[in-house]
Order: C-alpha cells, then structure tokens, then sequence
C-alpha cells in the first residue's frame, strides 16, 4: 500500500514545482519594466517645475529700482475681470531694459501683479476670477481714461528676461510695497521693504501708506 500511495502522488509534485519556477521567471521582467518607467516620469515632472518659477516681489521691486533699469519708462499696468465691459485696476508699474520688453515684463510678472490686485482690491479681484492683464503709456491718472493695451502671449523671450525687467505695486493700505522714495537695493530703512518675502505678506499697519 505504501508503494502504490507514493507512486500515485509522485507524478504531481514536479509539475507544480515547475510551474512555480516559471512563474517566477516571467514576474521578474514586468517590474523592472515598471520601475524604469517611474524613473522617467519623476526626471519629466522635476524639469517642468525647474521651468515654472515664480518671480518673487522683492527680488524684483529691487530690479525695478537698479540702476540697470534707472533711465526705463515706469509703465503702468493693470487688470480686469470682466473682459467685455470691465473696469481696470490699475496695480503698480513695470520697467525693462531699454523698453524692448514691455510685454514680456507684463507677462512674467503676472503673478505678482494679479497678487497685488487681490490685495488691492479684495471686494472687486477675486482669486477665482479670470483676469486680463495689460498696460499703458498714457500719462492721465483718471484709469478710466487711459487706453489699456491687453497683452497676449510673446513667441520669444531672452533666456535672462527676468533679470532684464522689474515691478513695483502701489502701497495698499497694509503698507505693502510702502516706499520712501530711495532706491530699494541697500536701503534697510525704507518703510515696509524689509516686511516683504517671496510669498507676499500684509506690511505694517493700515495708515501707513505711500507718501
């Protein structure tokens, strides 16, 4: 009986073993397929954020202020919500390198400028509005009066573009960007500057503001 048991089973077993062995071997491809693939996504996802920065609002109200960007028009630029009969905001003022880049100042610093418009005016820009952002060169202070020039989008920019512009807002009643008038760069002193950081904060207090 012992004889015939053993006998009975022993066919079975190798066929099993064999099985398991060629499972093995067939998983062992499918995840070294699948780690080289998230080896790739994670180098894509690294470069395109290395390509998104965000300009930071002292940085560039110092770059306004250089004298790189001394003898450059202050233009001022604006935004609006409702693109058929909406009312421009008017923000704060933009400079570039000899004026050649007065359209990819208002693009690059549309962050800042949208930022500031919120703060500005919180009843009226919104953070889910759409905004349109745009300029002019009319020297009227009625904002109703000037001529807005909507900006698009730039086919080309200089890879040094950020370096080449600059944006300073107008104080709001917190004292952001509150100025004494002196060159930002070096100056520890001026009024509200030093309260400024890369993501923005509210300034001083509500009745201090631009003189």
């Amino acid at each position: 009986l012992l004889t015939v048991f053993s006998g009975a089973f022993a066919p079975v077993v190798q066929p099993l073993l064999t099985q398991q062995k060629q499972t093995t071997l067939e998983f062992a491809p499918l995840m070294a397929g699948f780690g080289a693939s998230s080896s790739k996504g994670k180098k894509g996802k690294k470069d395109s954020n290395k390509k998104s920065t965000k300009l930071k609002p002292k940085k560039q109200w110092d770059r306004y202020m250089s004298e790189d960007l001394k003898s450059a028009d202050a233009i001022r630029v604006a935004v609006r919500v409702d693109a058929i009969d909406g009312k421009w905001f008017s923000v704060g003022e933009i400079k570039s390198n000899d004026n050649a880049h007065t359209e990819a100042a208002v693009i690059r610093h549309r962050a800042l400028i949208g930022d500031h418009a919120r703060r500005m005016f919180p009843a009226e820009v919104l953070a889910i509005d759409n905004l349109d952002y745009g300029y002019t060169t009319d020297t009227d202070d009625n904002t109703e009066k000037c001529e807005w020039k909507v900006v698009g989008k730039v086919e080309a920019m200089p890879a040094d573009i950020d370096k080449m512009i600059g944006f300073r807002g107008f104080p709001d009643l917190t004292g952001f960007y509150e100025s004494s008038g002196k060159a930002a760069t070096g100056d520890t002193k001026q009024d509200g500057y030093n309260k400024m950081k890369s993501k923005g904060i509210t300034g001083i207090t509500a009745l201090e503001v631009h003189d």
